[in-house]
């Protein structure tokens, strides 16, 4: 009998491991992406990936990559095959925005499956849809980016499941925007079968009908699959995080901040501009501060980790570009970075933006500062026991100096708020009565009460139409200078609209 080197079984059970799990070898994977896959944190704890590799910027034509990690790397498991993306390509990480026909990049958890098939036999969890099912893509709705259950939501716009087209007879849903969910950047993200070849999508991925069972029938829940869309450069950036493509001017504590946050919420950017936004989950250095200051206590309406830490490019007073921060409502990340790039595109002056704690969390000091701030858990004023919508992160108070906040004691101006009407008794009234019985009447801050004169445009006064206020408008933020009683420096968001009642 011939000597049988040693190593020679060994080699042989690794190669029927490797046939047994279906995979092909590594050779047949292209090298970049093998290689970024092994650099992404969120690769390493699952077995399965579905890897989109999208085609040239701007193209709707993309290739599916099914593969498994085994004892020799990520192996193909399954043939590669062309699929579809948005109309207008992929979208950069945190860059997708409702509606903008891009598919969102980034990596996605697979834990569900849909379809009108009445059953389906796969290890993933699988439901059949009727007419009842729907997917919401209103970004003003509570539900925004939900399954429910038709009369269950007010919402104004949605996805109809069972459709009378086969493009939901078999779906994957990739777990894309949520937890928090943030309103407008993106919704209904499947993976689906495609209406004909090379047919692009809204949004979505879409493939062969025969393709897409195969890839179901593959997944294994135990196998935690996820699916990762973009170009090796865009996963790249995916697995760098938050602090690895940051401006170079950024200061220094900004820069610590934004290391700290867990997970990156949405970015804006403006590369002819030099705008810069980014979203991220509220810092723990940020909390802690909140904290300490008392601008967030137990009882709050809110708790830390519906909020989030935004730093954003602006204009100031002095023609020149400055970075400041805010917090707000995790859903209204996006929202209010891209009416900040609407803002920094029109020039909209603003003098300084702190966070509240900057302040230990006293408003008249902010405002006597002339500062942009958002957050922050107060009454309002001559309202006790009732919270503000800073409150919730919901509200933004801009230039303070030159927006005034008229405030009137409830025994002079009777019901306060409400749209400003357009009879006699609004607003000029309201000043004139003011200015006959000052006692009655307080400006906020002091220093502004020459800008009660809206007449007369100055730089940073928000006026209907310009460039922040009709950005925020935009987006569903209402105006406290159209309240009788003008609160001119105060933009805010329904409430009603961040929660389902």
């Amino acid at each position: 009998m011939k000597f049988i080197p040693r190593f020679l079984p060994a080699l042989c059970a690794l190669f029927a491991l490797c046939c047994a799990a279906g995979c092909t070898s590594r050779g047949d994977l292209p090298r970049r992406i093998g290689e970024s896959l092994d650099t992404l944190p969120a690769a390493k704890s699952s077995g399965q990936l579905l890897y989109v590799d999208p085609g040239p910027a701007a193209s709707p034509s993309a290739t599916l990559y099914a593969v498994r990690r085994s004892v020799l790397g990520w192996q193909l498991a399954l043939p590669p095959v062309a699929v579809n993306v948005g109309r207008n390509g992929v979208a950069p990480p945190w860059e997708k925005r409702e509606g903008d026909g891009r598919t969102p990049s980034g990596v996605f958890p697979v834990r569900q499956a849909f379809g009108s098939a009445e059953r389906f036999s796969a290890k993933i969890p699988y439901r059949q849809v009727g007419n009842q099912d729907l997917w919401v893509d209103d970004a003003q709705s509570p539900d925004y980016n939900r399954w429910v259950w038709r009369g269950e939501t007010k919402a104004a716009s949605f996805e109809e499941l069972l459709r009378s087209d086969p493009l939901y007879r078999y779906a994957l849903v990739l777990d894309y925007n949520t937890n928090p969910v943030v309103r407008d950047a993106g919704s209904a993200i499947f993976m689906h079968v495609e209406r004909e070849q090379g047919a692009p999508t809204a949004g979505c991925v879409s493939l062969p009908e025969r393709s897409l069972v195969e890839v179901m029938q593959w997944l294994d829940p135990q196998e935690n699959p996820q699916v990762v869309v973009g170009t090796t450069a865009a996963v790249d950036t995916v697995a760098a995080g938050v602090a690895a493509d940051l401006p170079p001017d950024l200061p220094a504590a900004l820069k610590m901040r934004l290391a700290g946050a867990s997970r990156l919420l949405a970015v804006r950017r403006g590369a002819s501009t030099g705008f810069f936004a980014v979203a991220v989950s509220l810092p723990p250095e940020v909390e802690r501060q909140m904290l300490e200051k008392k601008s967030w206590r137990p009882g709050c309406p809110v708790a830390p980790d519906q909020l989030c830490y935004l730093v954003t490019s602006y204009w100031g007073f002095d023609g020149r570009p400055h970075y400041g921060e805010l917090v707000v409502h995790a859903a209204l990340a996006a929202f209010v970075l891209d009416s900040m790039h609407h803002a920094f595109n029109g020039r909209f002056p603003i003098e300084k933006m702190e966070l509240i704690e900057a302040y230990d969390g006293d408003d008249f000091r902010s405002m006597d500062a002339n500062n942009t701030s958002a957050f922050n858990c107060r009454e309002v004023p001559e309202k006790p026991g009732v919270f503000s919508k800073h409150s919730y992160g919901a509200a933004i108070d801009i230039n303070p100096r030159q927006n005034p906040y008229l405030l009137i004691k409830k025994e002079a101006a009777g019901e306060q708020g409400g749209a400003m009407p357009e009879r006699k008794g609004g607003t000029a009234a309201l000043l004139q009565s003011c200015a006959g019985s000052p006692d009655d009447c307080r400006v906020l801050p002091a220093a502004s009460a020459p800008f009660l004169d809206r007449g007369d445009p100055r730089p940073g006064m928000l006026q209907p139409g310009d460039p922040l206020l009709a950005a925020f408008k935009k987006r569903g933020f209402a105006w406290g200078g159209e309240w009788r009683a003008p609160d001119y420096q105060h933009i805010y968001y329904d409430i009603r609209k961040l929660v389902s009642e």
